[in-house]
């Protein structure tokens, strides 16, 4: 009897101990569970990622969505602002351009210019780029361009050449400036489309101009600085 009680003692002690699983028994255990996101992030000590990136997009589109209607707006206001062109602007515009032409016609005379081959190179395309823009802004006013009688002949001197050109382009521009008074002072209806484009086109010739302008003083200031060196 005593041995019966001893058996029953020893079978309630094994099944209320608790079972230590081995190391191999813990990876198949691992293996049989199905893929979880958010215990994996847990494992990684990144909790929480999922809401936190949730958050992080959220104000990203939002930033997005305010940058585009900012975009649209930005060009929406430009569009409306060269849309009303006035012929005011254009003959103001040209009138400048005259006035700057005649600036770089004074530097192209001064004695002690002597520009480089290099520089001629840059200037002539420049005043090829001028030529094409004035091309278009006049045919838009309605009046025909007329090109510099010696402005493609390769014998004349380059300095004269380029001053030819640019006393023809200051002719065209008044011109052009004359035409579109008259449509001013006559009530003519003017396509809003021809007067933006003039007003695109007058804006590259000036900033032709201005780089025209920047390479003479350029080579001006290099002449001056070797002829203080001689002396």
């Amino acid at each position: 009897m005593a041995q019966n009680e001893r058996i029953e003692a020893i079978a309630e002690i094994d099944k209320n101990k608790k079972v230590v699983p081995t190391a191999i028994e813990e990876t198949e255990a691992l293996t049989r569970q199905e893929p979880n996101k958010e215990r994996f992030d847990a494992y990684l000590g990144v909790a929480g990622t999922k809401n936190d990136q949730s958050k992080v997009q959220e104000v990203q589109d939002q930033t997005a969505k305010v940058t585009l209607l900012d975009e649209v707006k930005n060009i929406n206001t430009s569009v409306d602002r060269l849309s009303k062109v006035e012929p005011k602007q254009l003959i103001d515009t040209s009138n400048k351009l005259i006035a700057q032409v005649e600036n770089v016609k004074t530097k192209l005379q001064e004695p002690t210019l002597d520009l480089k081959s290099s520089e001629q190179t840059i200037l002539n395309n420049k005043l090829i780029h001028i030529d094409e823009n004035l091309r278009v802004a006049l045919s838009k006013a309605g009046v025909e361009y007329q090109p510099s009688p010696t402005f493609a002949d390769k014998r004349v001197n380059p300095i004269d050449r380029f001053l030819g050109f640019l006393t023809n382009g200051q002719q065209q521009l008044a011109s052009m400036s004359t035409e579109i008074e008259q449509w001013h002072l006559s009530g003519k209806d003017i396509s809003p489309a021809n007067m933006l484009r003039i007003q695109m086109k007058l804006g590259y010739v000036t900033q032709e101009i201005e780089f025209f302008t920047a390479v003479l003083n350029k080579s001006l200031e290099s002449t001056k600085t070797i002829m203080n060196v001689q002396v």
